[in-house]
């Protein structure tokens, strides 16, 4: 299980890493083009709950892998999440890892 690191590095925010990859993608695609967005995800600091994340590219934000395995990108799941970047906002959710 990878790590979305926010900000100073006190956040983090775990992922399986096979979707954080895809959240990856999906975020460097948007910060790239410096389009702000926002990602929702279970709050791993309370084991329940969500929290909500602004990304912009002022913000530091590092993607920490468990795995050094690479891993192919879904292509419905990229369109799926890039949908929602589009739309201002991401939401990870458990079901949408196990449709991919």
């Amino acid at each position: 299980m990878g790590a979305i690191v926010y900000g100073t590095g006190e956040n983090r925010f775990h992922l399986e890493d096979r979707m954080l990859a895809h959240v990856k993608t999906i975020t460097l695609m948007k910060l790239r083009r410096n389009e702000s967005f926002s990602v929702t995800l279970r709050d791993t600091s309370t084991e329940r709950g969500r929290v909500t994340l602004w990304l912009h590219p002022s913000i530091p934000l590092q993607f920490s892998f468990e795995s050094d395995e690479t891993f192919e990108m879904d292509r419905p799941l990229l369109e799926d999440l890039m949908h929602g970047a589009n739309g201002g906002e991401v939401t990870v959710r458990s079901d949408v890892e196990e449709l991919a």
